[in-house]
């Protein structure tokens, strides 16, 4: 019988790769977003760490689901992530999806990248996408390798980022970002390969290799 995975973000892009990575795997689950269950507390992500957002984010909408009924072993999915630049000293980093203010959206945090990059006299400059997913169950049970409740899954997408944009695919900063040894941005390639090599990808794949053992 699949169990439903929940997952604590209201970006749609989220939602539809993991979905799609968990339905080549061939795992019983159905993955949905938190806010398609109804009207989902905002967690604040006021903390210094990706690993910290990841954390309270997943244990705020699993406490939310048990106060709504939700089967105790349907399991949370919480992910932050981000690109750190070096000429940016690691920013936008935890800020990545406001850096350019709270109501920002792509097109004014990149525009906000490139005034940044800019100001430095700078076209490009090294750097990483970061993601951590952290899971629990709704009920707080035993997760194989978790902590308090909770497993961290962390992925690294090194890189550069450059200020002219290429490409229509993928969101974020994409447009900006060539991966390491690439010809080509993260937004030219097409999703099948941005999920095999990307930040997001790389967490997911150590995330999909656990599933079976957590479900069993």
């Amino acid at each position: 019988m699949s169990r439903r995975l929940v997952l604590a973000t209201g970006n749609p892009h989220k939602v539809t790769e993991l979905a799609a990575m968990v339905r080549a795997a061939g795992l019983p689950l159905t993955v949905c977003s938190a806010r398609s269950l109804g009207p989902a507390p905002e967690i604040p992500e006021d903390q210094g760490s990706f690993e910290a957002h990841a954390r309270l984010k997943a244990l705020g909408i699993a406490g939310w689901l048990k106060g709504r009924g939700e089967p105790g072993t349907t399991l949370v999915l919480a992910d932050d992530s981000g690109i750190c630049v070096e000429a940016l000293d690691g920013a936008p980093g935890v800020d990545s999806a406001y850096f350019a203010g709270p109501q920002a959206d792509d097109a004014a945090n990149n525009a906000r990248l490139v005034a940044e990059l800019g100001a430095r006299k700078l076209e490009g400059s090294p750097a990483h996408y970061l993601c951590v997913l952290a899971l629990t169950r709704v009920d707080g049970g035993p997760i194989a390798g978790a902590e308090a409740g909770v497993r961290l899954f962390t992925g690294r997408w090194d890189g550069e980022v450059r200020t002219s944009p290429r490409g229509s695919g993928g969101f974020g900063y994409d447009p900006y970002f060539w991966p390491t040894g690439s010809a080509r941005s993260s937004a030219e390639l097409a999703p099948a390969e941005k999920n095999a090599l990307s930040h997001r990808g790389r967490a997911t794949a150590e995330l999909l290799a656990a599933l079976p053992a957590v479900l069993g």
